[in-house]
């Protein structure tokens, strides 16, 4: 019943690109998520109908919490790798903030 409602929010065309790619995972995601919420605990077939083109691993029956791992796992080589800034300038913390500093630095 809220299986077809949320099955209709993944659009299954194509698209390769990664930033597309990303959104559909994301979109498989959301339905799991909003499953969960209606306190559904298992995949329906009318879910993994609709996710497992995107998911291959996401079957009917299996838990929605197994679920969204592996959409989570099928998302994370898509994910922007945030690199460490190489001259990263350290700051000094002090106790207490004083806006005074902030006013000193116009």
């Amino acid at each position: 019943m809220h299986c077809a409602i949320l099955s209709g929010m993944i659009e299954l065309g194509g698209g390769d690109d990664r930033r597309q790619r990303l959104r559909r995972l994301d979109d498989c995601l959301t339905l799991l998520e909003q499953a969960h919420e209606l306190e559904l605990t298992v995949v329906t077939d009318a879910m993994a109908a609709a996710i497992s083109a995107r998911v291959p691993s996401v079957r009917a029956g299996m838990l929605i919490a197994d679920a969204i791992e592996e959409v989570l796992r099928e998302q994370e080589p898509y994910m922007v790798q945030v690199r460490p800034e190489v001259s990263r300038r350290i700051r000094r913390r002090r106790d207490p903030f004083d806006v005074r500093l902030l006013l000193q630095r116009r």
